[in-house]
């Protein structure tokens, strides 16, 4: 009980850090309404509505501002760091985000690499402008590249009902970008199982990517079996695993 409470209260800092003043009251003012569900399933989700998916944070010196987001989302990016720390991407030039959702990870790319270009790949449709529509909001739009395209394929039921919505939908075509850049400096990826049918086949491309940032879903796939693909492609992993996911850190050795 005592290291959720500590847990609650650090989270509770990095808000505080994160959001003006007047939206950290508001996301603040729900804690007395929810407390003891918010102490049951350890989950900050139901405070994270409370900014209606429109709402702006303070990140390092720059205001950012998203709509149609889960702060929660944001929270674990610009927050908690999960898929790189502030200044690793400084001298990037070629960022890839596979898997952009709504852009969060797509703006802080832009955010921490003054110079690069982002190139967000996202599978669901609905997406695609909200995308552009945050990119334009903080940065200019010359930088980034959105494509709506499965990756991985269309390797299970999920996969298979967004092309029986948009049946132009394709799969992302790794080799070509690749091809294309010459150098990916940084390589996110949280694909929601299509990690596993990314890294199978040809894998001449990673040959490209210097580093790489992967979010792996355990219930999809064998995590051990891709942490020695990875390895066996040249880099040097450090695993982190989470509840019902995890992460692999990869650089180059």
């Amino acid at each position: 009980m005592l290291s959720n409470l500590y847990r609650f209260y650090k989270e509770l800092l990095l808000v505080q850090k994160l959001l003006p003043l007047p939206l950290y009251i508001r996301w603040i003012s729900g804690i007395t309404k929810y407390f003891n569900t918010l102490i049951k399933t350890k989950s900050l989700g139901l405070l994270d509505k409370s900014l209606n998916e429109s709402f702006s944070i303070n990140f390092n010196g720059k205001k950012l501002y998203f709509n149609n987001l889960d702060f929660g989302v944001v929270r674990e990016i610009y927050g908690h760091f999960c898929y790189t720390q502030p200044g690793k991407l400084k001298d990037a030039k070629y960022i890839l985000d596979l898997g952009a959702n709504g852009g969060a990870f797509t703006i802080f790319a832009l955010a921490e690499a003054p110079q690069a270009q982002v190139y967000a790949v996202e599978a669901q449709s609905e997406f695609v402008n909200i995308i552009k529509h945050n990119v334009k909001q903080n940065f200019s739009e010359n930088r980034v590249e959105v494509q709506c395209a499965v990756v991985g394929g269309f390797y299970d039921e999920w996969t298979q009902s967004l092309l029986k919505l948009n049946p132009q939908i394709q799969e992302f075509n790794i080799y070509e970008y690749m091809e294309r850049v010459g150098t990916c400096d940084f390589l996110k990826c949280d694909v929601e199982g299509g990690e596993f049918s990314l890294f199978q086949g040809d894998l001449s491309w990673t040959k490209a990517v210097k580093s790489m940032a992967l979010e792996y879903h355990p219930n999809k796939g064998n995590v051990n079996e891709l942490e020695k693909i990875l390895q066996s492609q040249g880099f040097i992993v450090k695993r982190a695993d989470h509840k019902n996911l995890g992460y692999f850190y990869c650089i180059r050795e």
